[in-house]
């Protein structure tokens, strides 16, 4: 548009000629259309000022000559007035539409002044006012106002994705705290039940008198079998038709091995390195190793090319740090945040434990989930 009206006002000079009073004003609308553009994107409210003033500027000075203005000024009004209705705000969309009325009323008054200059044999201006005046404006603000409503309909649709999103990752950290809920309800079902048949053999082994002891023994059998049934009771109903009605053993750190199976099995290459000597973990801690191991190679086989991982479990004095390391690069569709559901699933079972995980893409390249998990070795 810079080149195109720069071309006409050079033409219109050429061959209406010119003054001093009428290179003035082409200057003047020259470095309003400059500024015009140069500003539209990051200020369209200074675009919109800039163009007015020199739009101003060239129409006070060009008083004296019966000529029409400068293309190039139209065309700074027309760019700046464009630019405020399709992005700025509903404010200055209402100031730019009243200045182009101003500016088209006030080139109606300027083709009355020149209705002497039209019918004297000049009948190319009228219609180049007609034009500029009337049907160009009309045009600018139909499309301006059809950007800006495409532009808000995609913000609109970018907001609700983003809702979408963060009601997607509440669900999924919901779903993952039911599972955990679930899995806790069988330690903690497997560990009671484990002490009531303690308790049960104590009192057995006791005999039938009743003795203080033998009292206390099964008053503490009845009230763990009590809360071992309200616990089944609130925490049966967090179960899937699929999981069965019992409390199933929970999986172990043991069985890494296993899972490591079922990843090569899938297409993956696994190996495992263990550092320090194994022992055995709390059941919380046991489990949730378990879960972030298969988790992490489950990724591997699905998102991993070439799906090949190292897993590492380093047992320390007060703490079991795991790392799954993999060599490869993201498949193509693969999701690239560390936002998905299954980190999502190894943070929440880290901080469960009162420890901390991440994931993320390694230096070296390929990805890695890390987590260190709290042990309390006489807790076990």
């Amino acid at each position: 548009m810079a080149v195109v009206t720069a071309v006409i006002d050079l033409g219109e000079l050429l061959w209406f000629g010119y003054s001093t009073g009428w290179l003035l004003v082409t200057l003047v609308t020259a470095v309003a259309l400059a500024a015009s553009l140069a500003l539209r994107r990051r200020r369209p409210g200074a675009a919109l000022a800039v163009a007015a003033l020199g739009y101003a500027v060239a129409w006070v000075i060009s008083w004296s000559e019966p000529r029409p203005l400068p293309a190039m000024a139209q065309a700074a009004l027309w760019v700046a007035v464009f630019s405020a209705i399709a992005e700025g705000t509903s404010r200055l969309r209402l100031t730019a539409i009243a200045m182009l009325g101003m500016c088209v009323a006030m080139e109606a008054f300027e083709g009355i002044r020149m209705s002497d200059t039209y019918a004297a044999g000049r009948p190319e201006l009228l219609v180049y006012d007609t034009v500029s005046v009337s049907f160009v404006p009309v045009v600018v603000v139909a499309i301006a106002e059809t950007v800006r409503g495409r532009i808000r309909l995609a913000t609109e649709q970018a907001d609700q994705a983003e809702r979408l999103r963060q009601l997607d990752a509440r669900a999924a950290v919901r779903d993952e705290r039911l599972r955990l809920a679930r899995e806790l309800h069988d330690v903690v079902a497997n560990r009671l039940s484990a002490v009531t048949m303690r308790i049960t053999a104590a009192g057995h082994v006791r005999g039938r008198d009743s003795t203080a002891e033998s009292v206390a023994l099964a008053e503490i059998g009845h009230e763990i079998g009590t809360a071992l049934g309200e616990l089944r009771s609130v925490l049966g109903t967090l179960r899937d038709d699929e999981d069965g009605i019992g409390a199933a053993t929970p999986p172990s750190l043991r069985d890494v091995g296993l899972l490591a199976e079922e990843a090569r099995r899938a297409g993956a290459l696994v190996d495992i390195v263990i550092s320090g000597d194994p022992y055995p973990l709390p059941s919380m801690v046991d489990l949730a190793s378990y879960r972030i191991v298969q988790e992490a190679l489950t990724n591997v086989a699905r998102h991993a090319f070439p799906p090949q991982a190292t897993v590492r479990l380093d047992y320390g004095s007060d703490q079991l740090r795991v790392r799954i390391e993999d060599e490869g690069v993201l498949q193509p569709g693969s999701p690239s945040g560390s936002s998905g559901h299954g980190i999502i699933g190894i943070r929440e079972r880290a901080a469960l434990c009162g420890g901390w995980a991440s994931a993320g893409p390694r230096p070296g390249g390929g990805w890695g989930v890390e987590a260190a998990l709290p042990v309390k070795k006489d807790g076990s």
